[in-house]
């Protein structure tokens, strides 16, 4: 597997866990809290999930990564 192929399924792998995995955090102030948009599964948590929600989901995975690194 090349390096790109890795780094993309790394972003991969952390954008679904931040979509359908609840923070152990629970204040939404701090940088680690994270609420599910989606079960695990698949199904939306909210009847009003939009696309800014998921969007917001890959931002921060792309940030948790760059921090990782």
């Amino acid at each position: 597997m090349s390096a790109d192929s890795d780094r993309i399924a790394r972003l991969r792998d952390e954008f679904v866990r931040l979509l359908t995995t609840d923070s152990p955090c629970q204040d939404a102030r701090r940088r680690d809290f994270n609420q599910a948009v989606f079960m695990a599964d698949g199904q939306a948590v909210w009847s009003a999930t939009d696309l800014g929600m998921v969007m917001r989901a890959f931002d921060k995975a792309v940030r948790n990564l760059e921090r990782a690194s």
